[in-house]
């Protein structure tokens, strides 16, 4: 499949990979300020290491898209590993 050229169903455009962010950075920064603002008061353990690692979380999380060069049509990227279409495959059969 690497070698084989995906087409965008809309235009008939070329798709190329994308790997970007899947949450919003500013989001997950400010997230982990306040977790650890609040890990300073008595509210620290209760809200503010869910909040600290909910934001590291959403710092780093990453996601692919197939996106069409003429048309920025985005697809969500899937990957099956090669022991899942086996396992498909004998279930079938």
């Amino acid at each position: 499949m690497a070698n084989k050229l995906l087409v965008c169903n809309l235009c008939n455009g070329e798709m190329q990979l994308y790997t970007g962010p899947r949450y919003s950075r500013k989001l997950g920064v400010f997230l982990v300020g306040v977790g650890i603002f609040l890990t300073l008061f008595w509210m620290g353990p209760v809200l503010g290491v869910p909040l600290f690692f909910i934001g590291l979380y959403m710092v780093g999380a990453k996601r692919q898209l197939w996106v069409c060069k003429e048309c920025n049509t985005g697809i969500e990227r899937i990957e099956l590993k090669p022991e899942q279409t086996e396992t498909v495959k004998k279930t079938k059969e």
